[in-house]
């Protein structure tokens, strides 16, 4: 049965990879003719430096779709050459071989959730950082693990973190009189922006470098005038789906410290759980349109019919998750809600086909 386990599951891997491939080069060429634009703004390493920035972001929303699909394909491989019907007639159930797809499932999900977690939110930083500091701007900009770094002239600006809401945490300036003298520095909690190019910073401490002198003083609160808006600081945010889950937990804190709805990220927060999840719900769904004979006919009826079904399970999980924020549900209510529907109709497809 080892044997047979592993069979039924290097066919399905080597199938999702097929499929993963071939839909992963397609997007990938949808990129190359959609960026052709920025061409006019980028050099060609950094044009497909940022080709190869959304690849990440492209797996995580590719790997759950070509599971579907690898199953439907890799077990309707094994019914048209009789071996499926070999399984069944050698004392194989139905729930045996849901065991094995469950298995390959959370393996998938695993990396689809380590991608999601790690890989895309890096990844979709460089993105926005190429198209915003691409073409010509009044000042320089990197990033490294200290935050986000400006230069304005002989100004130095580091920003840690820049929140969803556009403010931001953890400012510090550095103002030099020369190529090499310091004059003034300001540190600060946070920031928030104002009209007319004025950020309030709070929190702040000014230290101001004289003659053979330093004077420093406390300010609950100070004006800052500076080239930098929110509007170019805001191609450095990502989507909420997009952050990493300790990004998320550390903002909904931030947001319930200040008395703010913070919903839509609690909302995005369980997603980041509940999606890979799905990858297994979808393999499942797959299971019961694959036991295909080819005397019955309408093969490519019924693999058509399990893919659209698995399309639909997707549109139907991000409704869910818009209908918790119009309606208020409990956050984790929306997230995990669609998959356990579908799960449960799989699990009765499933059953239908083990009493047959």
């Amino acid at each position: 049965m080892r044997t047979l386990n592993k069979y039924i599951a290097r066919e399905i891997a080597s199938s999702t990879l097929l499929v993963l491939s071939a839909l992963l080069l397609l997007w990938i060429f949808y990129d190359l003719l959609q960026e052709l634009g920025q061409l006019k703004q980028l050099n060609g390493a950094q044009y497909f430096i940022l080709i190869a920035a959304t690849i990440p972001s492209h797996l995580y929303e590719l790997l759950p779709i070509a599971a579907l699909i690898g199953t439907l394909f890799a077990l309707a491989q094994l019914s048209s050459n009789s071996e499926y019907g070999v399984m069944r007639t050698s004392g194989v159930s139905v729930a045996q071989i849901s065991g094995v797809v469950l298995g390959v499932g959370l393996a998938i999900a695993t990396i689809v959730f380590v991608i999601g977690e790690y890989a895309v939110p890096r990844a979709e930083q460089l993105v926005q950082r190429v198209k915003a500091f691409s073409g010509a701007r009044p000042f320089a900009a990197r990033a490294f693990q200290s935050g986000h770094w400006f230069k304005d002239g002989n100004t130095f600006i580091n920003i840690a973190s820049v929140l969803p809401d556009g403010a931001l945490r953890g400012v510090r300036v550095f103002e030099y009189a020369d190529s090499v003298t310091l004059s003034r520095s300001l540190t600060a909690e946070s920031a928030r922006f104002n009209a007319g190019r004025q950020w309030t910073l709070e929190k702040a401490v000014e230290t101001k470098f004289g003659a053979g002198q330093v004077t420093a003083r406390e300010l609950p609160s100070m004006s800052w005038n500076t080239v930098i808006t929110p509007g170019m600081l805001s191609v450095l945010q990502i989507a909420p789906e997009r952050l990493s889950v300790e990004g998320l937990w550390e903002y909904i804190g931030h947001l319930k410290s200040n008395a703010q709805d913070s919903q839509r990220f609690e909302v995005a927060l369980w997603g980041k759980f509940f999606y890979p999840l799905a990858t297994c719900v979808l393999m499942l769904i797959a299971l019961p349109f694959a036991q295909i004979q080819q005397r019955s006919g309408g093969v490519g009826a019924r693999v058509f019919t399990g893919i659209l079904l698995g399309l639909v399970f997707i549109v139907v999980n991000r409704l869910f998750s818009f209908l918790a924020l119009l309606y208020n549900w409990p956050p984790v209510l929306g997230a995990m809600l669609p998959g356990a529907i579908f799960l449960s109709a799989a699990a009765y497809m499933v059953w239908r086909l083990e009493r047959r």
